[in-house]
């Protein structure tokens, strides 16, 4: 037989293209060598090689597997038992010993021996639907207190038309290709034997049936994409990056659906900087308030408070406000806020102003403290 192709190079790809890469060749080339839309001669080998491509390629493991050894086999190419010929005389278990290996099970012989070795078969294995994420922007108002928000998505559900089968009213047939079973049988020769391996069939999924005559709603899919709206409570405390998850509000599969993942962004605030669950923010004051003190309003999630700054206060002095910041998520607790204190230096000075200034200059000993430094 022929040497089997580069898996990136059956999908169109560089070398270690990425799997998001991988699964919209797969997407494009599934849908223009599929049987049931493609009837040309070679159109349903070039479909396998696409599939059996993308089966490795999709799974992250598979796919380190496959960058880092090539076609796993290669690397027993040249192998003879010592007093017997090639194909005869193995007396050993294959699959322990690709297990024993190191990596081999991950990479998937498991599947690619099949039944031959007691394992599940396509036709009866079950898949969950795949996960989904939705990003989420919140205020930094409703990141501290909690809000309620509406959110929008798609995803795959079941064909209520067909009922998740494909076939329009349910009718299904035994698959012509696999006649049934859900998976097809190569063989192969090999340098230490002959092979027979087994895959998903390509025309029924697995399943082992496809439809008498096609479901109009879903194209013959099982699923169609339908747009969902939810309500989500966001708990007060959150922060960017954390996630709330809905269960079984994902892509639907035939073993039940998967989980909705909803990312949170918190926009900036204007005035406040967050640091876990305290919040900081700089506020001015005049020179004459810093040297002779001051009562003033300064802002906190919850409003203006009263703020005593004392005679003396210098440049970047900080004040703690106790449990002014951000709720905890897993407790009551609340984080501070802190105050720090800017000095802003007046400019355009009226003539009375100087005037103050250069007398309060003269009784000032800065001059001589900068002498003494030197």
């Amino acid at each position: 037989m022929s040497e089997k192709r580069d898996y990136y190079d059956v999908l169109g790809l560089k070398k270690g293209a990425g799997i998001e890469e991988v699964k919209q060749a797969y997407k494009e080339l599934a849908k223009k060598f599929h049987p049931d839309l493609n009837k040309e001669a070679g159109a349903e080998e070039k479909f396998k090689e696409v599939l059996e491509a993308y089966q490795v390629l999709s799974d992250s493991q598979k796919k380190a597997n496959y960058d880092q050894y090539g076609h796993a086999f290669e690397g027993f190419q040249g192998y003879q038992r010592q007093g017997g010929s090639q194909g005869s005389g193995f007396d050993f278990d294959f699959e322990s010993l690709f297990r024993n290996m190191g990596g081999f099970e991950e990479f998937g012989f498991g599947d690619l021996f099949g039944s031959s070795f007691g394992r599940q078969s396509a036709r009866t294995r079950k898949t969950r639907g795949s996960n989904l994420r939705v990003d989420l922007k919140i205020s930094f108002e409703e990141a501290a207190f909690g809000t309620e928000k509406e959110i929008v998505f798609d995803r795959l559900e079941k064909c209520h038309a067909c009922k998740g089968t494909g076939a329009k009213d349910g009718e299904l047939n035994t698959c012509p290709q696999c006649k049934g079973r859900g998976t097809i049988s190569e063989t192969r020769r090999m340098p230490f034997g002959i092979f027979t391996t087994q895959s998903v069939c390509p025309k029924c999924n697995g399943t082992g049936r496809t439809a008498k005559n096609i479901c109009k709603e879903c194209k013959g899919e099982g699923r169609i994409l339908a747009r969902k709206t939810i309500k989500a409570k966001i708990p007060a405390g959150v922060n960017t990056g954390n996630h709330l998850r809905m269960e079984a509000m994902g892509n639907e599969g035939n073993a039940g659906a998967g989980d909705l993942f909803v990312v949170i962004f918190v926009e900036n605030h204007k005035i406040f900087k967050r640091d876990n669950y305290d919040i900081l923010a700089e506020i001015p004051i005049s020179f004459s308030e810093a040297a002779l003190g001051a009562k003033i309003d300064v802002p906190t999630l919850e409003g203006n408070v009263s703020l005593n700054i004392p005679a003396g206060t210098q440049a970047g002095t900080i004040f703690r406000l106790n449990g002014k910041g951000i709720k905890h998520l897993e407790s009551r607790a609340r984080g501070d806020e802190f105050i720090k204190i800017i000095i802003e230096t007046p400019k355009g000075l009226s003539k009375k102003q100087k005037e103050l200034f250069e007398e309060m200059s003269k009784e000032e000993k800065q001059k001589e403290k900068r002498k003494g430094l030197f």
